[in-house]
């Protein structure tokens, strides 16, 4: 609850910080803007990126097992983070101008996160908690 609440309110002092000190943007390249609200809300996605996956990677290490838990949507979202990073890359290389990766760290970072997080999940779930035979036949929840 404590990332929620402090997202908003990260993003609300962002908000207010531009409305107040805000001002001509055509002489002060530096000054506030409502484009920095954007990143606000680039950076908020990039924390909570981070922080979704840390409890299914926990609980994992603790059971010490992935069994119930489906690698299908890991393998798509390795997939998804590795063609961010192309398109950023072919983007910046088309263009002869590499600033296009430096100059959107949420979305490099974004990839990177996740990309990490699958490689996580997925030595998890393929080499330190493999499913036995025994684990097929065993429910998932213990009735009384």
């Amino acid at each position: 609850m404590g990332i929620f609440f402090g997202s908003i309110l990260a993003v609300l002092a962002v908000i207010i910080t531009v409305a107040t000190k805000g001002g001509d943007q055509t002489k002060d390249a530096l000054g506030w803007a409502w484009i920095d609200v954007i990143y606000a809300l680039g950076y908020v996605k990039l924390v909570v990126t981070f922080v979704k996956y840390i409890p299914q990677a926990r609980i994992n290490y603790q059971r010490q097992s992935t069994v119930g838990w489906s690698i299908h949507q890991i393998l798509l979202d390795l997939s998804g983070g590795i063609l961010s990073l192309i398109q950023l890359i072919l983007d910046s290389s088309l263009q002869s101008d590499w600033s296009g990766i430096t100059g959107n760290p949420v979305k490099f970072g974004l990839s990177v996160v996740s990309m990490a997080f699958d490689v996580l999940f997925m030595t998890q779930h393929y080499l330190l908690y493999p499913r036995t035979d025994q684990d097929e036949r065993r429910p998932l929840i213990d009735s009384p």
